[in-house]
C-alpha cells in the first residue's frame, strides 16, 4: 500500500511540474521608460499604425505645414528571444497587430544605422540555418522593411520551436528603428495576414506541442519608472495578474485579434454601438473611426493641432470623464491617466496629448493603453479573446 502511495505521489509531483515548468513559458518584458517622451515620436507612431493597417491619412492639414518626424515606432514592449544553433539572443517586440517575425540580417549594409545598433542574424553561423530563397518586404510609415526569408530554430525560455521560417532583414527604412529596445519584430497575429502566407511562430508552438494550451496572455505595466514592463505567457493565463474573471468573445474573424465592441460611453453617453475592435499589443494609441474620434476629443475640450493630435489641460486632468468599452456586455473603463499622454516639446516643454488618435476605417483599434489597463488573453485554440482588470 506504502509503495503504491508513494507512486502515485511521484505521478501527481510529475504531473504539475510539467504544466508549471514545460507548458507554461513566462518571457519577461522590459518596458524602455523614455520611448514616448517626444511629441515627435507620439505623431511618429500614429503615421506607422496607419501604415500597418493600410489606412490613408486623412488628417487636414494646413496651407504650406509641414513637420520633419523622429519617424521611431510607438512601440514599448520587448523580450528575450534566440535564433538559430548555437542561439543568437535578440531582444525582440511581441506585436500581436501582425504576423511576421524578422530580425536584422549581418548582410545588411554598413549605412543601415538601425541595422547596425542592434544584434544581427549572421546564417553562416548557425548550424541549423536552411535557406528559403523568397524575398519578402513589410511596410511601415517610412517605407519598407526588405530582405530574404530563412528558416532556422527558435528558443523562447525554454521552448524550441523547430523551422520556423522567418525575416532577414537587409533594409530597414529611415530612422524607424534606430533607437528601439528591440532588434526585431515577432508577430502574433494569424496566417492570413502574414507576408507570404507564412506560418506564424505562436501557430508552430501549438503544432510541436510546446504549449498545453493555444493561448497567450499579456500582463503590461504601466508605469514608466519601472524597468520591466511585465509578462508574455505562453500557454495559459495566470490568475494572479487580474482581479474576477476574464470576459471572452469569439473573434470575428483570424487575421488580426479582431472581436466586436458593443458600444463606447464617455460621461455616461452612449457615443459607438456595433463596431469591431482590434486588440493590437503593437502601438499604445488608440485608434478611432473618424465620427467617434470628434465626438471623443470634443468632449474632452481638447484643442486640435495641424497634426492631427489634440491638446488638453494638464492642470485639469482630474475633471476628464471615465471613457468605457462595452465587451461582451461588461464594462471596462479607462481613467484620464490612462487615456491622456504626458510628452515633450523640442523646447523641453511638457504638454498633454489625447491617446485616441484617427483611423480612417469603421473599427476600433486598442493598443497598450487599453492593454495595460486591462489583462488580455489571446485564445488562438478556441478564436476568441479575453480581459479582465490588470492586478
Amino acid at each position: 500500500m506504502r509503495c503504491l502511495l508513494w507512486l502515485f505521489f511521484l505521478w501527481t509531483c510529475c504531473f504539475f511540474w510539467s504544466i508549471s515548468g514545460g507548458h507554461l513559458v513566462r518571457i519577461p518584458v522590459q518596458y524602455q521608460a523614455s520611448f514616448m517622451a517626444s511629441r515627435r515620436q507620439h505623431s511618429a507612431g500614429r503615421s506607422s499604425l496607419l501604415a500597418k493597417y493600410n489606412v490613408p491619412d486623412i488628417s487636414p492639414r494646413i496651407s504650406g505645414a509641414t513637420e520633419t518626424l523622429d519617424n521611431r515606432l510607438n512601440l514599448e514592449y520587448a523580450g528575450p528571444v534566440s535564433i538559430g544553433s548555437p542561439g543568437r539572443p535578440f531582444n525582440m517586440l511581441f506585436d500581436t497587430g501582425s504576423a511576421n517575425l524578422w530580425v536584422p540580417s549581418a548582410e545588411c549594409s554598413e549605412k543601415n544605422l538601425a541595422c547596425r545598433r542592434h544584434h544581427r542574424y549572421n546564417s553562416t553561423a548557425s548550424r541549423s540555418f536552411v535557406p528559403d530563397g523568397r524575398r519578402f518586404a513589410i511596410a511601415y510609415g517610412t517605407g519598407s522593411l526588405s530582405g530574404r526569408l530563412a528558416q532556422d530554430t527558435v528558443t523562447i525560455g525554454q521552448m524550441v520551436v523547430q523551422n520556423q521560417t522567418f525575416g532577414m532583414a537587409m533594409h530597414e527604412p529611415g530612422s524607424t528603428f534606430i533607437d528601439t529596445n528591440f532588434s526585431g519584430i515577432v508577430g502574433l497575429g494569424f496566417r492570413s495576414i502574414a507576408e507570404e502566407k507564412i506560418k506564424p511562430l505562436f501557430e508552430n508552438m501549438c503544432e510541436q506541442h510546446l504549449v498545453d494550451e493555444c493561448i497567450f496572455s499579456f500582463y503590461l505595466k504601466r508605469n514608466g519608472s519601472e524597468r520591466m514592463g511585465g509578462e508574455l505567457l505562453f500557454g495559459g493565463v495566470d490568475a494572479t495578474k487580474f482581479s474576477g474573471s476574464l470576459t471572452f468573445v469569439p473573434l470575428t474573424e483570424a487575421g488580426y485579434w479582431q472581436f466586436p465592441l458593443d458600444g463606447v460611453e464617455i460621461g455616461g453617453t452612449l457615443i459607438s454601438q456595433n463596431r469591431q475592435a482590434i486588440a493590437d499589443t503593437g502601438t499604445s494609441l488608440l485608434a478611432a473611426p473618424p465620427r467617434e474620434y470628434l465626438i471623443i476629443n470634443s468632449l474632452l475640450r481638447g484643442l486640435p493641432t495641424e497634426n492631427n493630435e489634440y491638446l488638453l489641460n494638464c492642470s485639469e486632468l482630474d475633471k476628464l470623464p471615465e471613457i468605457v468599452f462595452i465587451i461582451g456586455g461588461r464594462r471596462f473603463g479607462l481613467q484620464p491617466r490612462d487615456y491622456v499622454m504626458q510628452v515633450a516639446n523640442d523646447d523641453g516643454t511638457m504638454v498633454c496629448l489625447s491617446a485616441f488618435t484617427l483611423m480612417d476605417a469603421e473599427y476600433w483599434i486598442l493598443g497598450d493603453v487599453f492593454i495595460g489597463r486591462y489583462y488580455t488573453a489571446f485564445d488562438a485554440g478556441n478564436r476568441r479573446i479575453g480581459f479582465a482588470p490588470a492586478a
